[in-house]
């Protein structure tokens, strides 16, 4: 029944947003600016069954509301998108749009974008899932690969989704079966064989997750004499730790290997709030509606942008487009950093542990993706983040847990920026210390008027080439 209900609202929105535009664009009465083919009923008739199509078979009204995802919100781009596009397709059909400005199209599918994903966000905020942790919350998750797609991984997979949601998350499938590969298994992709598994630990590592366990949903006898033994050299260099999927579905019994305790993620929950330093002022409250109006207006003005390097990098670099790694937000919460890709897969070295602005990846980088990297065009997808609210448009920028100064917890205090102190004053050139002292000297001394210059100082940055600027750690 829920879910009738969010498909209603979501015409409504769309339905909405298309009065809204044309008033925008023509004012009332609307009727008399829409007359014969044009007539405002068959305008609104089309978009609505249009809307009723396309919505549900895009699952805009399934996602649960109170834990709206940046995927959730893109998807939400998408849909409307796919709306706009059909309708005036259907009526350049049958009466070539004549009358119809150019801009109401575009500022439909912003209107209704900003109404749909807005009172999503707005739900999330009032209604999802309260800040007290339990201590299953507070357990560190353990990534895994299961070896087998049958019956056996069917059942583990429920029993994970069950009750152990907390601890596990499933990262993927590897099965001997070759046609596989690539497809989806319980709503999780079949990464490749057995043997494929050196290669797709090394891509784990890039994306910045450790796979330590593997779980077997099948026995090892079962398995090609080859890929038994390539699993058990693995277990035997102490890469990864073979779990039959029975002993596994009780992680309670599982000791804690001394690898796990000196875990990132896991020591700053360790840490508690410790280490961490409450913003002062007031500005920090209202901070996070500034990234949120702001980044929804830059979403909309950037679109086009948006989507030119999409395809630039589609024709550059292929798919996907997008490259993410798991970093450490606020308050050590791990997330997805997502950008454009800017790097080819042919040629990479399997020494390399992750993608970043470092002196090897010069390598891989096509002459097309140093450009973007230039401009920061491949950053453009942090404003999902933004809006999401994992993100700010200032802040300490995001490192890996490898980059992360030592005692630098306190950079974990508030949200990671796009842009930061740090950044304008020498970036990727500073240490992690130095990295460090600029961070909490912005945290201590936030403020609207120091997030202005940073942002414009960002500007002067992208437009000349970064210089280190060591003098500043003197003042600052």
């Amino acid at each position: 029944m829920r879910k009738y209900i969010y498909l209603a609202f979501d015409l409504a929105c769309v339905c909405t947003a298309l009065l809204v535009a044309l008033y925008l664009r023509h004012g009332f009465p609307l009727i008399q600016d829409f007359s014969g083919p044009h007539d405002l009923r068959l305008l609104l008739c089309v978009t609505f069954i249009t809307s009723l199509i396309v919505l549900p078979l895009m699952h805009t009204n399934t996602s649960m509301w109170r834990y709206t995802s940046t995927a959730d919100l893109a998807n939400v781009m998408i849909a409307v998108a796919l709306v706009v596009l059909i309708t005036d397709s259907s009526l350049f059909l049958i009466s070539r749009l004549e009358m119809m400005p150019r801009s109401v199209p575009p500022m439909h599918w912003a209107i209704a974008v900003m109404a749909m994903g807005g009172s999503r966000l707005m739900a999330r905020q009032l209604f999802g899932p309260t800040r007290r942790r339990t201590r299953r919350d507070q357990a560190m998750k353990q990534h895994v690969v299961v070896v087998g797609a049958g019956h056996t991984a069917e059942l583990y997979l429920q029993f994970i989704k069950r009750i152990v949601q907390h601890e596990v998350v499933v990262e993927g499938f590897v099965d001997s079966d070759k046609t596989l590969t690539n497809r989806i298994f319980q709503k999780h992709k079949i990464l490749g064989t057995p043997g494929q598994l050196p290669q797709l630990l090394e891509e784990f590592l890039v994306h910045g997750i450790h796979i330590r366990q593997v779980v077997l949903a099948q026995l090892l006898d079962e398995l090609p004499q080859a890929e038994r033994d390539l699993l058990l050299a693995l277990e035997e260099k102490q890469l990864v730790e073979l779990v039959h999927f029975g002993k596994h579905m009780d992680p309670q019994l599982q000791p804690r290997t001394k690898q796990n305790d000196a875990d990132f993620y896991e020591a700053v929950q360790e840490f508690g709030t410790v280490g961490f330093e409450k913003p002062r002022g007031f500005y920090p409250y209202v901070k996070r509606l500034f990234d949120l109006f702001g980044g929804l207006a830059l979403l909309i003005v950037l679109s086009p942008l948006l989507v030119t390097t999409a395809l630039i990098v589609a024709l550059d670099v292929g798919f996907p487009l997008l490259f993410w790694q798991q970093r450490p937000g606020r308050h050590g919460k791990p997330f997805r950093l997502y950008k454009f890709r800017t790097m080819r897969h042919a040629g990479r070295r399997h020494d390399e542990d992750r993608l970043s602005h470092k002196s090897g990846d010069t390598v891989r980088t096509s002459a097309i993706g140093k450009i973007l990297r230039r401009l920061r065009f491949d950053e453009l997808p942090q404003l999902f983040h933004i809006i999401a609210g994992t993100m700010s448009f200032v802040g300490p920028r995001p490192l890996l847990p490898d980059d992360q100064p030592e005692a630098g917890q306190v950079r974990l205090s508030v949200r990671p920026g796009v842009s930061g102190w740090a950044q304008i004053h020498g970036g990727d050139a500073l240490t992690p210390a130095e990295k460090l002292v600029l961070d909490v000297w912005y945290i201590r001394n936030m403020s609207l008027w120091l997030d202005v210059r940073i942002l414009l100082r960002t500007l002067l940055v992208v437009l000349k080439e970064d210089k280190r600027r060591i003098e500043r750690l003197k003042t600052s």
